[in-house]
């Protein structure tokens, strides 16, 4: 699971506390991400773990796990 690599990234793009990101937390309500920050964390995934989040999939992710579960799915193996 890359969970620990995608709080490492969210932290990073958003200034928040480790703490704060968790599976379950939603990123707009909990964290503010907005679409930039959520544009900024699909390309610090590709370039850090070389997996491509299309537009309309960012889009309807909701929680921590959403983007963890995809990136899981489609890491190289």
């Amino acid at each position: 699971m890359c969970f620990d690599k995608i709080k490492e990234l969210i932290v990073e793009i958003i200034s928040c506390s480790e703490d704060e990101v968790t599976m379950e937390t939603n990123m707009k309500e909990d964290l503010g991400i907005d679409s930039l920050d959520a544009m900024e964390l699909a390309m610090s995934v590709q370039d850090n773990l070389g997996v491509e989040i299309p537009e309309d999939k960012l889009a309807e992710m909701v929680y921590v796990k959403d983007v963890v579960n995809f990136v899981d799915e489609h890491l190289e193996k």
